[in-house]
């Protein structure tokens, strides 16, 4: 079965290029450069709209607390089409960024990068234009809802959990990730809204849940209870006319390398 791993990047350029070099189950996927700055964008001009309509959230997309989040999405996504065979261990993300000008023991200006969306799917759930991904979202969406109503507790995705070393689990974006940096400081558990400077590894943890692979938590975190989704940047996965093209083009120059 094939599967779409999906990475969402902003970057934060100073003096020279990062280096970003990705492994999946110690498979090379792929290496780039990040030589500009890679800032946030309004998403919502390449958005399909029928499906908000079809499933009865149009207010996704026109709620104001809504479209200040589609216009914080990032400009720059990475799709990779994967075998759900090489889908073990974790995803690394190396990147070579000693981009700064540190001297004397002050810094003022660095480069950093932001993964601001890391997300893996099953392919199929992208056919007909992302119907049956949005279909996914909505019923997981729906199903939290009613999770929240009737347990009487409104949690999120967050780091900030009330139990320590316990993550809500979300789908299908990483809720949290593993940074392995040169130092104390750059090292430990992150998250989307985390900016990382230096060179550091990213790590992923990949697990089976539901008969399908996914993002677990870190390396001794749980997690615990329903399932949370990311809105905007799950739904953006199926709905974004630019993705959904990228998708249907042939990946075979992204696919795992031995």
């Amino acid at each position: 079965m094939k599967y779409l791993l999906v990475i969402g990047i902003e970057f934060k350029f100073f003096r020279r290029p990062a280096d970003v070099t990705i492994y999946v189950g110690n498979k090379f996927i792929d290496t780039f450069q990040l030589d500009r700055d890679l800032p946030v964008i309004n998403a919502l001009p390449y958005i399909e709209s029928k499906w908000y309509e079809k499933y009865s959230k149009k207010h996704w997309v026109t709620s104001e607390h809504s479209v200040s989040w589609w216009s914080k999405l990032p400009s720059l996504y990475k799709v990779y089409e994967i075998d759900d065979s090489d889908l073990v261990d974790q995803l690394q993300i190396h990147v070579q960024n000693d981009n700064s000008d540190f001297t004397n023991g002050f810094m003022k200006n660095s480069s950093l990068i932001r993964f601001a969306s890391v997300s893996l799917f099953k392919k199929d759930l992208i056919s007909n234009r992302g119907e049956k991904m949005m279909k996914a979202i909505v019923r997981l969406c729906d199903g939290f809802a009613k999770h929240q109503k009737r347990t009487g507790k409104i949690t999120g995705g967050s780091l900030s959990e009330p139990r320590p070393g316990v993550l809500r689990s979300t789908w299908p974006n990483a809720n949290s990730f593993w940074v392995s940096g040169k130092n104390e400081s750059n090292s430990g558990v992150r998250d989307s809204y985390w900016w990382v400077g230096g060179s550091f590894t990213a790590e992923f943890m990949i697990k089976t849940k539901y008969q399908m692979k996914v993002f677990g938590p870190v390396k001794g975190q749980k997690d615990f209870g329903f399932a949370a989704y990311t809105h905007p940047n799950a739904t953006v996965l199926a709905t974004n006319k630019k993705l959904l093209n990228i998708y249907d083009e042939d990946q075979r120059s992204n696919r795992t390398k031995d």
